[in-house]
């Protein structure tokens, strides 16, 4: 049985130069001139479970490789010998990348080459190419990490990543080549365990990869973990155990659904899905999407907090399930903010006077089967399109889509409806032409809904019913008129 192999998207940035490592699209040419970590940056570290070897795959599906002679290039369509590599950590957290002839990778410009010894060019900073919004599990714990509001901490305690609060963003800071995790009320996790509301020295972590699963080592060599009740802090050891590894995961969606009459779907005695009369929402009020990635369809399984899924049976739906079978698949009609549900069978799910769900008919009924939905783990949005990330133009009200490093924007939402923000306290709007772009102060703020049609991606429409999209000028505009990559947000 052949091992498996484990994979990681990442940009090499480069200590000397400061620049990432750059695969060109034509020729196959390789240099060390990214100024920012786009596609022709991205690449892909392969290792097969249980060896040290490493392989680079670029975003052309082509392996890196050296030779006896030092000589690099990035042409081999299959894993050779050459192209065979080892990582060195060094005590300042950089990588040194080692050929199988026991030379390091580096360089600048397009001078690139294995050298028999490790100066400042033959040092690289990982940086992840996921989406930064991420859950956190302790490998120790089996648990997710959470932002606990009393404490003040973050905690390794949820069995579940549920809410807002266990959603964490991985800041870059490519001076350092290190991460920051940033909580979902914008405070910083320092190594002793606090958090602060701005970055410092003991805020910076360099990330470490063992065998799909991450360590994040401090400034002075210890690691990482969660210790005593859970709270994660810089622990004693200088080594990697099972108490220093994390698994870093995407943050699936969370929403709640307002049903008719304005109540909440909730889920009631353990295991009823109906609609609730209650006025606040609890835990219970909130459900996981979990997307079939392979339809082409917004099919989902939908996970309650207690880590059930919704199951259609002869009595309607019930949270009940422990793994999605074939009654526990949902596709999800976009109408506007609305949603409705349609079963496996073909059908539509619909309400009773009581609030259960049942399984209704072919056609949709107006009056109970549709859900309005509210994005809830999402107080925080960072957007990526084809370009680029979403961010606002320096010194200007005008937002734009191709940016390299993200920009992080507050979304508050009511019955269905968003109004996204920056810190300076202004908000999305359109202007004239459609453009995007932020408005004086919160009067002129508009309203817009946000649909999730595939895994990880939203589309949002604007007050004139039209997706806003991004262009490769950087222009983001509410024109949009149907699904497509220009209108789809990795989120």
């Amino acid at each position: 049985m052949a091992p498996k192999t484990l994979k990681w998207n990442l940009g090499l940035l480069n200590h000397a130069t400061k620049k990432y490592l750059t695969l060109e699209t034509f020729g196959f040419k390789l240099n060390v001139d990214g100024t920012s970590l786009r596609k022709k940056q991205m690449w892909t570290l392969e290792q097969d479970e249980g060896t040290q070897i490493c392989y680079f795959r670029s975003h052309l599906n082509r392996y890196l490789s050296a030779d006896r002679k030092g000589n690099v290039k990035c042409e081999e369509e299959e894993r050779s010998e050459e192209t065979k590599f080892t990582v060195e950590t060094q005590a300042s957290g950089k990588w040194a990348v080692k050929s199988v002839y026991n030379a390091y990778f580096g360089g600048s410009g397009d001078q690139l080459k294995c050298e028999a010894k490790i100066s400042d060019t033959e040092l690289w900073s990982i940086q992840l190419a996921m989406h930064p919004q991420v859950n956190v599990m302790s490998c120790r714990r089996t648990r997710y990490a959470h932002l606990n509001t009393k404490t003040e901490t973050i905690e390794a305690t949820e069995i579940i990543p549920w809410g807002a609060d266990a959603m964490l963003t991985l800041e870059f800071d490519a001076n350092q080549g290190k991460y920051a995790f940033v909580t979902s009320n914008k405070m910083y996790l320092n190594s002793d365990g606090s958090l602060h509301e701005d970055p410092g020295k003991k805020s910076l972590f360099t990330i470490e990869f063992h065998e799909g699963e991450v360590a994040f080592r401090t400034d002075k060599g210890n690691y990482l973990a969660a210790v005593g009740t859970g709270k994660i802090q810089a622990g004693k050891n200088t080594t990697v155990g099972k108490d220093e590894l994390f698994i870093i995961q995407d943050s699936p969606p969370q929403v709640s659904f307002i049903g008719q009459k304005d109540r909440r779907l909730s889920i009631h005695q353990g295991m009823d899905v109906i609609l609730s009369r209650r006025d606040e929402m609890e835990d219970t009020e909130i459900f996981q999407l979990e997307f079939d990635k392979a339809s082409d369809k917004a099919k989902v399984a939908i996970r309650g907090t207690k880590g059930k899924y919704w199951a259609l049976g002869d009595s309607g739906v019930t949270a009940s399930a422990d793994t999605p079978g074939p009654n526990c698949w949902f596709e999800l009609e976009w109408h506007g903010k609305q949603i409705v549900f349609k079963a496996h069978t073909g059908k539509y799910i619909t309400g009773k006077d009581n609030g259960h769900l049942i399984e209704g008919s072919d056609e949709i009924d107006p009056e109970r089967a549709f859900h309005t939905v509210e994005l809830v783990n999402r107080p925080m949005l960072v957007l990526r399109g084809d370009h680029g990330f979403v961010g606002v133009k320096a010194g200007t009200d005008k937002i734009e889509s191709n940016y390299a490093k993200f920009h992080v924007f507050n979304v508050t939402c009511k019955n269905g409806m968003y109004k996204i923000s920056t810190d300076a306290g202004k908000f999305w709007s359109t202007d004239d032409k459609n453009n995007i772009v932020l408005s004086k102060d919160e009067s002129e703020a508009q309203e817009f809904s946000i649909e999730l049609p595939k895994y990880n991606r939203m589309a949002i429409r604007a007050p004139n019913g039209d997706y806003i999209q991004g262009h490769q000028n950087g222009s983001f505009t509410a024109t949009g008129k149907e699904l497509g990559k220009n209108t789809l947000w990795e989120y």
